[in-house]
């Protein structure tokens, strides 16, 4: 039997995360005091060194998201399996000087690949986990992809990140997986043609709308479809933001939560009330 053997590394490191993996469930971490109050840490948290994810072409961020300069990565551990559990052994104040900690088993596999294959042993994923793949793996910076990954932060899912990206239901989880070894974006997202006017949608919708709202497919399947109709596409793109700025509050509420009545389904008055505002 083979014993636990923890990181070699002795040096001072902080935690940090992986850019682009999913990010940690309020409950799940609720779920792990718990039980780490109770019973103590049962598991290791698996960990990379910083300059080793930077090294399989990762970038780091820090424990509330932000970016972790390149050059500063030596600095940290990446938490690869085990997030959840350091969020909760942080929430209780425990001495991070107890947690145990190992590396990877399998050196040989990229960190992508690694946090890909134990994410999917403990939960599998769903929707935007998915898009963690390109997230690691990704060289060169992407504007529609950046902007896929910040819908992806305020819950859109899947399908609401690939119409505000693309203006269609093109972006599939079987697709962003394959990054992974193909290295390369899918192609919903070379095409830039349709981010720069439906981000400047968003961005003014934003002043008009909660995140939650916005996650819904509502506003950007309303705005796809007009567009498609549209005779001057680019002079539909600016009447669309002019509209959605002049948006009053009582307007947005009445999109939000219209009236139903009989025989009309919430979903159709949302789409009536966007109708009725922004004509």
């Amino acid at each position: 039997m083979k014993k636990l053997i923890a990181t070699s590394d002795n040096e001072v490191r902080q935690f940090a995360f992986v850019k682009g993996n999913r990010p940690t469930n309020a409950k799940t971490v609720k779920a792990k005091e718990t039980s780490i109050k109770e019973h103590g840490q049962l598991s290791p948290i698996t960990v990379a060194k910083g300059e080793d994810v930077l090294n399989s072409g990762g970038h780091l961020v820090d424990l509330d998201g932000n970016d972790i300069p390149d050059d500063q990565t030596e600095n940290y551990y990446a938490v690869l399996d085990g997030q959840h559990r350091l969020r909760a052994y942080l929430n209780l104040g425990l001495n991070l000087d107890d947690l145990v900690i190992c590396e990877p088993l399998n050196v040989e596999m990229s960190i992508a690949a690694l946090i890909a294959e134990m994410n999917i042993c403990t939960k599998t994923w769903t929707g935007t986990d998915y898009m963690a793949a390109p997230a690691m793996m990704l060289a060169n910076k992407n504007e529609v992809f950046e902007f896929a990954m910040h819908l992806r932060s305020k819950g859109c899912p899947l399908a609401t990140i690939s119409l505000w990206c693309t203006g269609a239901n093109s972006l599939k989880p079987k697709d962003l997986v394959a990054c992974v070894k193909s290295k390369e974006l899918p192609k919903a997202f070379v095409e830039a043609g349709w981010y720069e006017r439906s981000v400047k949608w968003y961005e003014a919708a934003q002043g008009k709308f909660p995140d939650t709202f916005l996650a819904k497919k509502y506003l950007i399947t309303h705005l796809a479809k007009k567009f498609s109709n549209a005779a001057d596409p680019t002079a539909f793109t600016v009447q669309m933001v002019e509209k959605i700025n002049r948006l009053t509050a009582e307007q947005a509420q009445e999109i939000m939560k219209p009236q139903t009545g009989e025989g009309l389904s919430r979903e159709q008055a949302t789409y009536d009330m966007l109708e009725k505002h922004l004509r």
